[in-house]
Parts: structure tokens; C-alpha cells; sequence
């Protein structure tokens, strides 16, 4: 055999070689884009569903509050059906978390100015002992009154205009009520850290600035009642959940208060707004809804509605 002959034969081995070679990335890229493709589209399906299923855990929810607004009690307390911890529901393919939470039983910050636009010193105290038993320094409620006010003029350690127009970027008070918890995070001093001690007993309301006795987390209650005997507040605690208060003199009665016409325009036994969370799985695909509802009677309006992007699970 001639070395011509034999250099060609090997350019030809050579030459299939690298087709197959080619072939076989074309037939693997092809093999891996086609698995891609089918994970995304599964993923899509899987967040399609939790995400329906989050939403029926609300309906779900919103059932139950409105079938207790109709109740001739005309009070709401922990034992109530909506405030009872419900185990995961398996629903299909997937479970459901449902949540709900009397936000009138925390401090409504938007009540720390009157309807005028005055500081309310009655609700002040509240807070700033509030702020002390979460371990929040309570001069931070300057820049949250600076927020409330329609003027300029900043508190001593608050915040106006001038301060936020030197932000990056620049935002400006708003010089009104809060609409959402999450406008906090706009307020001079008011940290993801500060936020997080507080998240579970203050809220912002548009109205109702009463806190819910029957509802209320204890360091609220201790806020509220700071004269009161702790012991006989442990007390009050623990027997609020089978015999809910019934009204401001009742209330006054069992922790031995005087009868004080101010209590009326603090506290409360029935509460118009909640916070319903809803946490769906689908795996590996998990996704959150949360919504604040108001309730008055049997009829129940969104206030607000925020989704958290879907989870996957990695295995």
C-alpha cells in the first residue's frame, strides 16, 4: 500500500471522528436543552398551581372571617375559629398554610397624631414604652411623628424633607398616615433590624386605632397597662382565651382599674381588620400570599395583596 493511500484513509478516520464527535455535542446539547425546557416548563406548571393554591387558602380564610362577622357575639378573641392554628391541608398535589392575624391587636402607628395632625400623648406613651420593651430606642418614634405631620419642621431626632432630598436616591416624607407596613422602611432610623423587633405589635391602620384586649400579644398589653400588676396581667393572659372580654368596663373590672372614660377610646373586644398569610406547596415549589383585609360584618374588602416570588426547592 502506497503512503498516499495510507495518508488518506487516516484523513478519513480523522475526518469521522470529528463528525461523530460533532454529532454526539449536537446530540447532547440538544439532550440537556430539551431536560432545561422541560424543568422550566414543570417549574411554570408547578408555580401555576401553588399559586392557585395559596389563593384558595385565602378564600378560604376570608370564609371564616365572614362567617364569624355574623355571629351575634360581636367580639373577637383568640378563640375564636379564625385564630386557631389549623395544621398544613393537603389539597392534590400540593399543601396549604393558612394564617390569619387581628393587626388590632397591635399599636396602629398612624395613631400617634390626631385626626388635627396634634401628637396624641395618650398613644405616644404607649408607644414609646412599647419600643422599650422590644429593646427599640424610643426616639426613633420623632422621625415616624415627622412622617405622620404635614409641616417641615422636624422633631429634635426626626426627619423632614431637608434630610430625605439628601438621600441617594432623593424620596421625600409623606407627610400623612402610613398606607403599608412597608413604607416604614423609608423612615429615618427605622433599620431592617429595628423593623423585625417590631413587626409582630405595631401596625398602620387607616382607622380604628383601639387595640383588641382580646387579641393583643402581652408586650402590648404591657405597654397599654403599664400600672397594672404584672401578675395579675399573666393572669388576665391566660384566661382571655376562654372568657373573652366583653367591653371597656369589664375589662377595667378584672384587672381592678378604675373607670376611666379613656380606656373606651383605647382599647376595644372587636376587631374590622386582619392579615391573612397563605403558604402553598406544590414540590418543589413553594409560594406565599399575603393580604390585609377589612371586615365589617359579613363583608369582607382587600386592602392590599403582596406575593412572594415562587421557591424552588433544589434536591
Amino acid at each position: 500500500m502506497t503512503r498516499g493511500r495510507v495518508r488518506e484513509r487516516g484523513v478519513a478516520l480523522v475526518t469521522t471522528l470529528l463528525a461523530v464527535t460533532l454529532l454526539t455535542i449536537a446530540v447532547v446539547e440538544f439532550a440537556y436543552s430539551s431536560q432545561v425546557d422541560y424543568h422550566l416548563a414543570y417549574n411554570a406548571l408547578r408555580s401555576l398551581q401553588a399559586s392557585s393554591l395559596a389563593r384558595s387558602g385565602v378564600n378560604l380564610a376570608i370564609g371564616v372571617l365572614q362567617k364569624d362577622g355574623g355571629s351575634v357575639s360581636n367580639i373577637d378573641s383568640l378563640g375564636d375559629l379564625w385564630a386557631r392554628p389549623l395544621p398544613p391541608l393537603p389539597v392534590g398535589e400540593g399543601m396549604v398554610l393558612v394564617r390569619v392575624t387581628d393587626e388590632q391587636g397591635k399599636l396602629n402607628l398612624n395613631a400617634l397624631r390626631t385626626p388635627s395632625g396634634t401628637i396624641d400623648l395618650a398613644w405616644r406613651g404607649v408607644a414609646e414604652r412599647l419600643f422599650v420593651i422590644r429593646g427599640v430606642d424610643p426616639a426613633l418614634l420623632e422621625p415616624i411623628l415627622d412622617w405622620l405631620d404635614t409641616d417641615d419642621a422636624p422633631e429634635p431626632h426626626g426627619a423632614e424633607r431637608e434630610y430625605y432630598s439628601q438621600l441617594t436616591p432623593p424620596t421625600a416624607p409623606r407627610n400623612a398616615p402610613f398606607m403599608t407596613e412597608g413604607e416604614l422602611g423609608r423612615v429615618k432610623g427605622l433599620t431592617a433590624q429595628v423593623r423585625g423587633r417590631l413587626s409582630d405589635v405595631v401596625t398602620v391602620l387607616p382607622t380604628s386605632p383601639r387595640i383588641n384586649v382580646n387579641t393583643a400579644p402581652p408586650e402590648v398589653l404591657s405597654a397599654l397597662l403599664s400600672t397594672v400588676d404584672q401578675k395579675l396581667l399573666d393572669l388576665f393572659l391566660t384566661s382571655r382565651g376562654e372568657t373573652p372580654v366583653r367591653g371597656a368596663n369589664d375589662f377595667q373590672d378584672r384587672l381592678g382599674l378604675l373607670r376611666d372614660s379613656k380606656a373606651e377610646r383605647m382599647i376595644s373586644v372587636r376587631s374590622d381588620f386582619f392579615t391573612i398569610v397563605a403558604l402553598a406547596t406544590v414540590e418543589p415549589v413553594s409560594q406565599a400570599l399575603t393580604v390585609r383585609v377589612k371586615r365589617q360584618a359579613r363583608t369582607v374588602t382587600l386592602i392590599s395583596w403582596q406575593t412572594t416570588l415562587p421557591v424552588t426547592e433544589r434536591g
